[in-house]
């Protein structure tokens, strides 16, 4: 039934009233025309300014996260815009076991140059190094050693420990957790922690909504997501976000003559995607347009222009 509700959702908002859409750089009757408006008036796209939609643009890779987010996001029943990751996400802190803050830091933060390390005992410990400022560091300096502390990040406490100035190092500090801690908490938050965008970045709600929902969950954490996108990172992000009911097949493609990628040959299968040559080729190494990623979708939301492929 998601597949219904989504397509049905979307062409519903085409049918209401709204304004009408008028781009200065797509000329009346381009051939993605009707497919930038589509995708516009259903949510999935943007302008790139009051009245431009930026037809051959390089699309990045943050634009097709977003869009499978929101793909996603319609298949489940949500309306409207994303919604909006934690002010939380992306902050750290290393508290006192009452509740007071020692330090505070943030993943945006080149000058903290964060990093751990487990040591080699058994159980193993996390030891987690912080560059501080001489006064962040004479305040930190416990009178009688090391101090109890508590290390949070998204908002959520994650480990107890001891804070101490990192030896040989003295503007660093460094966080040691208690014997026989349980990691799970620490790698879930820190994996989500590191790639946050700062607030404010127009990505930011996107990357926190497909990492909550695994979306492409190999997605590596220091992906470049302002850099172009391929047509490969296109059909593995919709591939993930899309339903089974929204890939259901209408072309017999048993195979692509120059890739063996199974999201590749999903998209294929389901008319969504098709070659760039005669022979069928898929160049997912290709970079593609923002005229070529609304034709896509447009097939996503109408699934009547979907292609049909000649019998191999």
């Amino acid at each position: 039934m998601k597949r219904r509700i989504a397509v049905a959702g979307l062409l519903l908002a085409l049918l209401l009233p709204g304004r009408a859409l008028a781009f200065s750089d797509v000329p009346e009757g381009a051939w993605y025309a009707d497919s930038a408006e589509l995708c516009v008036e259903a949510g999935l796209l943007q302008g790139t300014g009051a009245d431009t939609f930026s037809p051959q643009g390089a699309v990045t890779l943050a634009e097709v996260m977003t869009v499978a987010a929101r793909l996603h996001y319609r298949a489940g029943g949500g309306q409207g815009d994303l919604p909006e990751a934690p002010e939380s996400w992306g902050t750290g802190a290393i508290t006192t076991p009452a509740g007071a803050v020692l330090l505070s830091f943030n993943t945006c933060e080149q000058n903290r140059d964060l990093t751990y390390r487990f040591d080699t005992q058994n159980p193993r410990q996390l030891h987690l190094y912080l560059t501080v400022t001489e006064a962040e560091g004479q305040a930190l300096t416990p009178a009688g050693g090391a101090a109890s502390a508590v290390l949070i990040l998204n908002g959520k406490q994650v480990l107890t420990g001891s804070l101490a100035p990192a030896e040989g190092y003295a503007a660093r500090m460094e966080f040691v957790a208690d014997p026989g801690s349980d990691y799970t908490a620490f790698n879930r938050e820190f994996a989500s922690f590191l790639p946050a965008p700062a607030t404010g970045m127009w990505y930011r709600n996107a990357l926190w909504y497909a990492r909550e929902h695994e979306l492409l969950d190999s997605q590596p954490e220091e992906a470049a997501f302002e850099d172009p996108a391929t047509r490969l990172d296109l059909a593995e992000w919709l591939c993930s976000a899309l339903p089974a009911e929204e890939l259901t097949p209408i072309n017999q493609v048993e195979m692509i003559p120059d890739t063996a990628d199974q999201a590749a040959l999903t998209l294929y299968r389901a008319g969504i995607l098709t070659g760039v040559d005669a022979s069928g080729a898929f160049a997912g190494n290709r970079g593609l347009t923002r005229a070529e990623l609304a034709v896509v979708l447009a097939r996503i939301v109408d699934p009547s222009r979907r292609v049909l492929l000649p019998a191999s």
